[in-house]
C-alpha cells in the first residue's frame, strides 16, 4: 500500500474517531440535559408543594384571625392600619375595611393619650413588646377604654417590618375597678371617722391644754390692764402666747378635719419621718392610756416619698393602735411599740412598726389582711385590710412576721417621690 493510501487511510480513521467522538459527546450532553430537565421539573413541583402548604397555612392563619374575637391588626412604623380582622372593624365602629385600612390608627385614639401610644408603638419597633392601655373614641364617637398586647413582627434579615396587636375592649372592667376604688375609698374614710371616735378623749385632751393656756394668758391680760400698773409692751408676751396656743389648736382642729373628710386621695412628694411623728402625736394620749410606749426610729435624709400623707397617717396609726389592743388584751407586761424608718434596699423607703405583744400565731400570719378577718373580740377585720389597699394603691408592699420570742412587726414600703413617671402631683386610686 502507497503513501498516498496509508495518509487517506490514517485520515479516515481520524475522522470516524472525531465523528464518534462527537456523538459520544452529544449522547452525553442529551443525557446531562434530560437530568437538568429533570431536577429542574422536580424542584419545581418540590416548589409548588412548599408554595401549596404556604397557601395552606396562609389560609389557615387568615381564618384563625377572622375568627378571633379579639381585634387582632397590623400596624405600619408611622401608624397606618396595613390589616386588621372583623372583630377588629367592629370595635372601632368601622362599617368596612377601607373606614380604617390605610388610615392612621391615631383617628381612633383619644389626643390625650396620643403620645402614650406613639411611645409605646416606638418600643415596639425597637424590638420589644408591650402591654397598655388607652382611650380610643371611635368612628362613631363611642368612648371607650382599649388594652393592646402588641408584638414586632420581623422580616427574614430580623428586621422589624410591622406591629402585630390584640386589642380588646377593657371598659367594664375600668369601670368595676373605679366603682371598687370609691367603695375602697370611701371604707377607708369610714374607718378614719371611726379612729378619731375611739379617740376622743386624747382629741379632747389635745384641744383642751391650748385652749387652758389661751383662757389663762387672757386672763392675766386683763387682770394687768385692770389694775393700770401695766406698759403695752409688756403685754406683747402674753399675747404672743395666745396667738400661739390659738394656732396650736387650730393646727389640731385642721389635722382632724383632713383625717376624716371625703376627698380624692392625693399622691405629692412627702417626709415620712414627719408623717411618723404626727401619728407619735395624735395617738400619744391613747397609747399611754393603755401603759404603752411608742419610740420613734427615723433614719435621717431619707428620700421623699410619694404619698398622700392623710392616707399613710391612717395605715401608721392602724397599725400602732392594732398593736396597742393586741398587748392591752394579752395583758403584756412590757407594752412598747417601736417606729422605724429607713431605706428599703431600692430606692423607696421603709416604715417599720415592731411592739413587744404576743406575735402573731404562724398559721394566721398569711390571713391578718383579709378582709372581716380578726383575733380580737371585739374587731370587725377592716383596719390592716384598708392598709394594705392603701399600700398597694401606692405602689408599694405590706408584710406581717412575728417574732420567735414574741412581738409582732409589721413593715410597708413607699416609692421615693422620684420613681414615678412624670413625677408631680397627681390623683391615685385605692383598690386592690
Amino acid at each position: 500500500m502507497g503513501t498516498g493510501s496509508e495518509a487517506l487511510w490514517l485520515g479516515l480513521v481520524a475522522a470516524g474517531g472525531t465523528l464518534a467522538a462527537a456523538l459520544i459527546f452529544s449522547a452525553v450532553s442529551a443525557l446531562r440535559l434530560r437530568e437538568a430537565e429533570q431536577r429542574l421539573r422536580d424542584k419545581e413541583i418540590d416548589h409548588q408543594a412548599v408554595m401549596d402548604r404556604l397557601q395552606e397555612n396562609e389560609y389557615r392563619l387568615r381564618a384563625i384571625i377572622e375568627s378571633e374575637p379579639e381585634c387582632v391588626k397590623l400596624q405600619a412604623a408611622d401608624g397606618t392600619v396595613l390589616e386588621i380582622n372583623p372583630a377588629g372593624l367592629k370595635l372601632v365602629d368601622a362599617d368596612s375595611p377601607e373606614d380604617i385600612v390605610g388610615k392612621r390608627i391615631y383617628a381612633v385614639v383619644a389626643p390625650e393619650h396620643a403620645e402614650l401610644y406613639r411611645e409605646n408603638m416606638r418600643r415596639v419597633f425597637a424590638g420589644e413588646a408591650v402591654v397598655y392601655e388607652f382611650r380610643s373614641i371611635t368612628l362613631k364617637g363611642r368612648t371607650c377604654w382599649m388594652e393592646t398586647h402588641a408584638v414586632p413582627l420581623r422580616d427574614a434579615r430580623g428586621a422589624v417590618y410591622a406591629l402585630l396587636g390584640i386589642t380588646r375592649d377593657v371598659t367594664e372592667h375600668k369601670l368595676a375597678e373605679e366603682q371598687a376604688r370609691r367603695h375602697q375609698t370611701e371604707l377607708a374614710r369610714v374607718a378614719r371617722l371611726s379612729t378619731m371616735g375611739e379617740m376622743a378623749t386624747g382629741l379632747a385632751h389635745e384641744l383642751n391644754q391650748p385652749l387652758a393656756a389661751i383662757a389663762n394668758f387672757a386672763r392675766g391680760c386683763i387682770r394687768r390692764l385692770r389694775g393700770g400698773d401695766v406698759a403695752p409692751s409688756e403685754l406683747i408676751g402674753p399675747l404672743e402666747e395666745v396667738c400661739r396656743q390659738a394656732e396650736r389648736a387650730s393646727e389640731v382642729m385642721r389635722h382632724v378635719r383632713d383625717f376624716v373628710r371625703k376627698r380624692e386621695p392625693q399622691l405629692a412628694g412627702a417626709d415620712i419621718n414627719q408623717i411618723v411623728r404626727s401619728v407619735a402625736k395624735l395617738t400619744e394620749l391613747e397609747t399611754r392610756q393603755h401603759g404603752a410606749a411608742v419610740r420613734l426610729e427615723l433614719a435621717p435624709q431619707l428620700p421623699r416619698v410619694l404619698a398622700d400623707p392623710i392616707m399613710v397617717e391612717q395605715v401608721i396609726g392602724n397599725l400602732v393602735r392594732n398593736s396597742v389592743e393586741a398587748m392591752t388584751e394579752a395583758r403584756s407586761p412590757r407594752r412598747e411599740i417601736t417606729i422605724r424608718t429607713g431605706p428599703n434596699g431600692g430606692a423607696g423607703v421603709e416604715v417599720e412598726i415592731a411592739d413587744s405583744g404576743p406575735g402573731i400565731d404562724g398559721a394566721l400570719i398569711d390571713q391578718v389582711f383579709d378582709q372581716f378577718f380578726t383575733t380580737k373580740r371585739e374587731g370587725v377585720g377592716m383596719g390592716l385590710s384598708i392598709s394594705r389597699s392603701i399600700v398597694e394603691s401606692h405602689g408599694g408592699t405590706i408584710r406581717a412576721e412575728s417574732g420567735a420570742a414574741g412581738g409582732a412587726t409589721f413593715r410597708f414600703s413607699l416609692q421615693a417621690a422620684g420613681q414615678e413617671a412624670g413625677g408631680g402631683e397627681r390623683r391615685h386610686g385605692l383598690h386592690r
